[in-house]
């Protein structure tokens, strides 16, 4: 394979910093205005970028929403493996677990991603582009509950009970989220949640003391 010369190196990383520049800014959109308040001259404007420049890269809105929220997913994923050391060396890796998953569904990730899923209700194209791109950001997302600490000699049986305890708590999460829309308070949402990572943890001690009796 050639070696890339200097110049298209530079290229390659001025095209990379100006898909970076208009993601940002969709991002800023659909948090701030919405899916329906995001237009591509909105964007051109708060990149500080040409509407040709935009289509270059984004040829459809879609197309940019979705790149919006992989870009987005992409920094959060990151983040989280950074976490997900913290779990390893942690003498509580279930509490990191639950904490960072707190973080996911209160920051911008979450309200741009919901910003979509209402939207993809009614735009089959949105909807068949967002699919994929939600069943990689789960997967991101449950791979915190797959630690050896917490899974380390379950039985199949036991850690299909720790997945149905994953996807519990995601659904609730998303339900606590759309409902922060409405009311911002957060302390009777921490409560509740409280409530459940004691449910959750008692599940996680009783399967472990089940393994060790058999």
């Amino acid at each position: 394979m050639p070696k890339r010369t200097p110049d298209r190196r530079t290229q390659e990383e001025r095209s990379a910093r100006t898909r970076t520049k208009i993601l940002d800014a969709t991002i800023d959109c659909l948090v701030e205005l919405g899916y329906a308040g995001t237009s591509t001259p909105e964007v051109c404007r708060r990149a500080s970028m040409s509407r040709g420049a935009l289509l270059h890269h984004f040829p459809t809105k879609a197309e940019l929403v979705i790149h919006a929220v992989v870009h987005l997913a992409n920094l959060r994923g990151e983040e989280i493996a950074s976490e997900r050391g913290e779990e390893v060396s942690s003498d509580d890796p279930l509490a990191v677990i639950f904490d960072v998953l707190w973080e996911a569904f209160s920051d911008r990730l979450f309200h741009a991603a919901l910003e979509l899923w209402v939207a993809a209700r009614c735009d089959q194209e949105l909807m068949r582009a967002l699919v994929p791109v939600e069943r990689r950001m789960g997967q991101g997302i449950t791979q915190l509950w797959s630690s050896e600490e917490l899974e380390a000699s379950l039985s199949p049986v036991q850690r299909a009970r720790v997945d149905d305890l994953v996807m519990l708590t995601l659904h609730m999460l998303r339900g606590m989220a759309l409902q922060r829309i409405l009311k911002r308070d957060d302390a009777a949402r921490s409560r509740l949640f409280d409530v459940w990572k004691g449910i959750a943890r008692r599940e996680v001690d009783t399967l472990r003391e089940q393994n060790r009796i058999t």
